[in-house]
Protein backbone atom coordinates (compact mmCIF):
# COMPACT_ATOMS: atom_id res chain seq x y z
CA UNK A 1 0.00 0.00 0.00
CA UNK A 2 1.36 3.46 -0.77
CA UNK A 3 2.05 5.63 2.24
CA UNK A 4 1.69 9.15 3.21
CA UNK A 5 2.39 11.28 6.05
CA UNK A 6 -1.14 11.99 6.77
CA UNK A 7 -2.34 8.50 6.24
CA UNK A 8 0.81 7.34 8.72
CA UNK A 9 -0.80 9.77 11.64
CA UNK A 10 -4.15 8.80 11.10
CA UNK A 11 -5.91 7.68 13.82
CA UNK A 12 -9.18 8.54 16.16
CA UNK A 13 -7.30 11.67 17.70
CA UNK A 14 -7.45 15.56 16.90
CA UNK A 15 -4.54 17.01 16.60
CA UNK A 16 -3.33 20.88 16.86
CA UNK A 17 -2.06 22.19 13.12
CA UNK A 18 1.04 24.56 13.54
CA UNK A 19 2.27 24.88 10.17
CA UNK A 20 1.04 25.20 6.16
CA UNK A 21 2.34 21.58 5.75
CA UNK A 22 0.66 20.03 8.31
CA UNK A 23 -2.61 20.60 7.20
CA UNK A 24 -4.81 18.38 5.39
CA UNK A 25 -4.47 17.79 1.94
CA UNK A 26 -8.07 18.60 1.18
CA UNK A 27 -7.99 22.31 3.19
CA UNK A 28 -4.22 23.49 2.16
CA UNK A 29 -6.13 25.87 -1.05
CA UNK A 30 -8.14 27.17 1.65
CA UNK A 31 -6.37 30.50 2.72
CA UNK A 32 -6.15 29.31 6.53
CA UNK A 33 -2.35 30.09 7.96
CA UNK A 34 -2.10 28.33 11.37
CA UNK A 35 0.85 30.83 11.99
CA UNK A 36 -1.90 33.57 11.67
CA UNK A 37 -4.17 32.09 14.02
CA UNK A 38 -4.58 31.07 17.98
CA UNK A 39 -5.66 27.80 17.43
CA UNK A 40 -6.31 25.67 14.10
CA UNK A 41 -7.55 21.89 14.64
CA UNK A 42 -7.95 18.72 12.55
CA UNK A 43 -10.42 16.57 13.52
CA UNK A 44 -10.79 12.64 11.93
CA UNK A 45 -13.42 11.21 10.55
CA UNK A 46 -14.82 8.52 12.74
CA UNK A 47 -13.87 5.23 10.66
CA UNK A 48 -11.53 2.61 11.85
CA UNK A 49 -8.00 3.00 10.55
CA UNK A 50 -8.18 -0.06 8.87
CA UNK A 51 -11.02 1.10 7.11
CA UNK A 52 -8.39 3.72 5.25
CA UNK A 53 -6.42 4.56 2.98
CA UNK A 54 -3.76 6.57 1.71
CA UNK A 55 -6.20 7.83 -0.87
CA UNK A 56 -8.97 9.47 1.14
CA UNK A 57 -9.57 12.26 2.52
CA UNK A 58 -8.91 11.66 6.11
CA UNK A 59 -10.20 14.47 8.02
CA UNK A 60 -13.77 15.66 8.15
CA UNK A 61 -13.08 19.19 10.13
CA UNK A 62 -10.58 21.58 10.16
CA UNK A 63 -11.34 24.39 13.01
CA UNK A 64 -9.49 27.83 13.06
CA UNK A 65 -9.63 30.30 15.56
CA UNK A 66 -7.62 33.85 15.24
CA UNK A 67 -8.31 36.71 17.35
CA UNK A 68 -11.89 38.09 15.87
CA UNK A 69 -13.79 34.66 14.43
CA UNK A 70 -13.46 31.04 14.32
CA UNK A 71 -13.76 29.39 10.99
CA UNK A 72 -15.07 25.60 10.23
CA UNK A 73 -14.15 23.34 7.03
CA UNK A 74 -16.49 20.50 6.96
CA UNK A 75 -15.30 18.05 4.08
CA UNK A 76 -18.08 17.14 1.75
CA UNK A 77 -16.95 14.07 -0.05
CA UNK A 78 -13.64 15.44 -2.26
CA UNK A 79 -14.63 19.54 -1.28
CA UNK A 80 -15.66 21.12 1.69
CA UNK A 81 -17.65 23.61 2.97
CA UNK A 82 -17.12 26.98 5.41
CA UNK A 83 -18.46 28.55 7.64
CA UNK A 84 -17.57 31.59 9.33
CA UNK A 85 -18.63 32.86 12.44
CA UNK A 86 -17.53 36.26 14.26
CA UNK A 87 -17.02 35.70 18.08
CA UNK A 88 -19.83 38.47 18.25
CA UNK A 89 -22.54 36.03 16.45
CA UNK A 90 -22.25 33.29 18.54
CA UNK A 91 -24.86 33.00 20.75
CA UNK A 92 -24.85 29.51 21.87
CA UNK A 93 -22.24 26.87 22.02
CA UNK A 94 -23.38 23.26 23.00
CA UNK A 95 -20.79 20.58 23.56
CA UNK A 96 -21.86 16.97 24.46
CA UNK A 97 -20.15 13.45 24.81
CA UNK A 98 -21.83 10.19 24.67
CA UNK A 99 -19.26 7.82 25.51
CA UNK A 100 -16.93 8.62 22.19
CA UNK A 101 -19.57 10.01 20.37
CA UNK A 102 -18.65 14.22 20.78
CA UNK A 103 -20.86 16.91 19.21
CA UNK A 104 -19.95 20.39 19.02
CA UNK A 105 -22.74 23.22 17.78
CA UNK A 106 -21.80 26.63 17.69
CA UNK A 107 -25.27 28.24 16.99
CA UNK A 108 -24.99 32.09 15.73
CA UNK A 109 -27.98 34.88 15.90
CA UNK A 110 -28.68 34.08 12.31
CA UNK A 111 -30.08 31.50 13.26
CA UNK A 112 -27.44 29.16 11.51
CA UNK A 113 -26.02 25.84 13.20
CA UNK A 114 -22.57 24.63 12.72
CA UNK A 115 -22.26 21.02 13.92
CA UNK A 116 -18.51 19.10 14.32
CA UNK A 117 -18.49 15.69 15.27
CA UNK A 118 -15.21 14.15 16.70
CA UNK A 119 -14.62 11.05 18.51
CA UNK A 120 -14.01 12.16 22.22
CA UNK A 121 -11.29 9.41 23.40
CA UNK A 122 -8.90 12.52 23.63
CA UNK A 123 -11.63 15.83 23.85
CA UNK A 124 -9.07 18.07 25.59
CA UNK A 125 -8.12 19.77 22.50
CA UNK A 126 -11.89 20.58 21.51
CA UNK A 127 -12.13 22.32 25.77
CA UNK A 128 -9.12 24.21 24.29
CA UNK A 129 -11.00 25.53 21.21
CA UNK A 130 -14.27 26.19 23.26
CA UNK A 131 -12.45 27.97 25.51
CA UNK A 132 -10.73 30.23 22.63
CA UNK A 133 -14.31 30.53 21.08
CA UNK A 134 -15.73 31.94 24.12
CA UNK A 135 -13.17 34.45 24.64
CA UNK A 136 -14.02 35.84 21.47
CA UNK A 137 -16.73 37.26 22.88
CA UNK A 138 -16.18 37.20 26.90
CA UNK A 139 -15.87 40.79 28.75
CA UNK A 140 -13.31 40.85 31.44
CA UNK A 141 -14.87 39.51 34.41
CA UNK A 142 -15.97 41.85 37.15
CA UNK A 143 -17.56 39.26 39.77
CA UNK A 144 -15.24 37.63 41.96
CA UNK A 145 -15.21 33.78 42.95
CA UNK A 146 -18.82 32.62 44.03
CA UNK A 147 -19.55 30.05 46.77
CA UNK A 148 -19.80 26.71 46.24
CA UNK A 149 -23.02 25.35 46.62
CA UNK A 150 -22.89 21.06 46.94
CA UNK A 151 -25.66 19.77 44.12
CA UNK A 152 -26.99 16.50 45.10
CA UNK A 153 -28.80 14.08 42.37
CA UNK A 154 -30.14 10.77 42.65
CA UNK A 155 -27.25 7.96 42.44
CA UNK A 156 -28.27 7.87 38.19
CA UNK A 157 -26.51 10.92 37.48
CA UNK A 158 -23.78 11.46 39.83
CA UNK A 159 -21.71 11.99 36.41
CA UNK A 160 -23.67 14.83 35.99
CA UNK A 161 -22.49 16.36 39.48
CA UNK A 162 -18.95 15.56 38.68
CA UNK A 163 -19.31 17.61 35.57
CA UNK A 164 -20.63 20.75 38.13
CA UNK A 165 -17.76 20.03 40.29
CA UNK A 166 -15.06 20.34 37.82
CA UNK A 167 -16.83 23.43 36.29
CA UNK A 168 -17.00 25.16 38.93
CA UNK A 169 -12.80 24.35 39.36
CA UNK A 170 -12.21 26.02 36.10
CA UNK A 171 -14.89 28.89 36.44
CA UNK A 172 -14.73 29.48 40.06
CA UNK A 173 -16.80 32.54 39.28
CA UNK A 174 -20.25 30.84 38.40
CA UNK A 175 -22.82 29.97 40.63
CA UNK A 176 -25.28 28.10 40.81
CA UNK A 177 -29.01 29.13 40.01
CA UNK A 178 -30.77 25.80 40.85
CA UNK A 179 -30.34 21.81 40.04
CA UNK A 180 -33.36 19.40 39.32
CA UNK A 181 -33.11 15.64 39.32
CA UNK A 182 -34.27 13.31 36.60
CA UNK A 183 -38.21 12.30 36.75
CA UNK A 184 -40.86 10.58 34.86
CA UNK A 185 -42.80 12.99 33.72
CA UNK A 186 -45.25 11.01 31.16
CA UNK A 187 -45.79 8.18 29.29
CA UNK A 188 -45.27 7.62 24.90
CA UNK A 189 -48.08 5.87 24.81
CA UNK A 190 -50.35 8.50 26.75
CA UNK A 191 -52.06 9.11 29.95
CA UNK A 192 -51.25 6.24 32.78
CA UNK A 193 -53.80 3.32 33.45
CA UNK A 194 -54.10 3.33 36.98
CA UNK A 195 -52.74 0.28 39.15
CA UNK A 196 -50.48 -0.39 36.22
CA UNK A 197 -46.46 0.94 35.12
CA UNK A 198 -46.38 3.10 32.45
CA UNK A 199 -45.51 1.81 28.81
CA UNK A 200 -41.90 3.38 28.04
CA UNK A 201 -42.20 5.95 30.30
CA UNK A 202 -40.61 9.64 29.20
CA UNK A 203 -38.48 10.53 31.53
CA UNK A 204 -37.34 14.38 31.97
CA UNK A 205 -33.49 14.54 32.92
CA UNK A 206 -31.23 15.80 35.51
CA UNK A 207 -30.08 19.69 34.84
CA UNK A 208 -28.00 21.91 36.75
CA UNK A 209 -27.72 25.86 35.86
CA UNK A 210 -25.04 28.31 36.75
CA UNK A 211 -24.54 31.80 35.55
CA UNK A 212 -22.34 34.78 35.91
CA UNK A 213 -22.43 38.11 34.66
CA UNK A 214 -21.00 37.30 31.45
CA UNK A 215 -22.62 33.93 30.56
CA UNK A 216 -25.30 31.01 31.18
CA UNK A 217 -24.40 27.49 31.71
CA UNK A 218 -26.72 24.63 31.59
CA UNK A 219 -25.18 21.05 32.06
CA UNK A 220 -27.40 18.66 31.23
CA UNK A 221 -27.96 15.48 28.91
CA UNK A 222 -27.74 15.14 25.46
CA UNK A 223 -31.40 14.15 24.94
CA UNK A 224 -33.18 15.63 27.94
CA UNK A 225 -36.72 14.05 27.15
CA UNK A 226 -36.16 10.43 26.78
CA UNK A 227 -38.74 7.55 25.87
CA UNK A 228 -37.57 3.89 27.62
CA UNK A 229 -35.57 2.82 29.74
CA UNK A 230 -32.51 2.99 28.08
CA UNK A 231 -29.17 4.00 30.07
CA UNK A 232 -28.40 7.03 29.59
CA UNK A 233 -24.19 8.20 29.55
CA UNK A 234 -23.94 11.54 28.01
CA UNK A 235 -22.48 14.71 29.24
CA UNK A 236 -23.56 18.07 27.82
CA UNK A 237 -22.62 21.69 28.39
CA UNK A 238 -24.79 24.74 26.62
CA UNK A 239 -23.10 28.03 26.78
CA UNK A 240 -25.17 31.25 26.21
CA UNK A 241 -23.41 34.64 26.44
CA UNK A 242 -25.72 36.71 28.52
CA UNK A 243 -25.52 39.73 26.00
CA UNK A 244 -27.20 37.96 23.44
CA UNK A 245 -29.91 36.94 25.15
CA UNK A 246 -32.62 39.26 23.84
CA UNK A 247 -35.57 38.00 24.60
CA UNK A 248 -36.96 34.74 27.22
CA UNK A 249 -40.88 33.34 26.92
CA UNK A 250 -42.08 30.29 28.51
CA UNK A 251 -44.93 27.89 27.82
CA UNK A 252 -46.14 24.23 28.97
CA UNK A 253 -45.01 21.40 27.01
CA UNK A 254 -46.88 20.00 24.32
CA UNK A 255 -47.41 16.48 25.90
CA UNK A 256 -46.52 16.42 29.30
CA UNK A 257 -47.69 19.56 31.70
CA UNK A 258 -45.03 19.09 34.25
CA UNK A 259 -42.41 20.16 31.75
CA UNK A 260 -41.97 23.95 30.91
CA UNK A 261 -40.13 25.00 27.66
CA UNK A 262 -38.02 28.07 28.35
CA UNK A 263 -37.09 29.39 25.02
CA UNK A 264 -33.76 31.75 25.44
CA UNK A 265 -34.11 33.80 21.80
CA UNK A 266 -31.22 35.74 20.17
CA UNK A 267 -32.07 38.00 17.00
CA UNK A 268 -32.91 34.99 14.83
CA UNK A 269 -31.72 32.15 16.91
CA UNK A 270 -33.55 30.49 19.38
CA UNK A 271 -33.13 27.71 21.80
CA UNK A 272 -35.55 25.73 23.89
CA UNK A 273 -34.61 24.12 27.02
CA UNK A 274 -37.05 21.46 28.74
CA UNK A 275 -37.08 22.57 32.15
CA UNK A 276 -38.99 21.15 35.57
CA UNK A 277 -41.82 23.75 36.75
CA UNK A 278 -41.05 24.24 39.89
CA UNK A 279 -38.18 26.89 41.93
CA UNK A 280 -34.90 25.70 39.62
CA UNK A 281 -36.40 27.07 36.90
CA UNK A 282 -37.88 30.37 38.51
CA UNK A 283 -34.56 31.05 39.98
CA UNK A 284 -33.21 30.74 36.15
CA UNK A 285 -35.98 33.12 35.16
CA UNK A 286 -35.46 35.14 37.91
CA UNK A 287 -31.85 35.58 36.66
CA UNK A 288 -32.51 36.30 33.11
Amino acid sequence: MRRTAEFDAFGPYIYEVRTVADLPRLYRDAGIDPAAHRLVLKVPRTIERRHADPDMHLYDFLLAVDDTAVTVLRRRDDWYDRAYLPGTQIVAIEDSVALLDGRLILRAASGAATEVTYNAVDPAPMRRMIRLIRELYLPPRTTPPAPREPVTLGREDVALVTAYELLLDAEPGLRLLGATGREVVGSAFGRQVRGLPLLRPVTLHAAISLADDRELHLLHRRERLTRGGTKVHSIARTVLPRAGITGVRTRPHDAYPAVTIVTLSSEDAALDVPLRAGPATEALLAAL
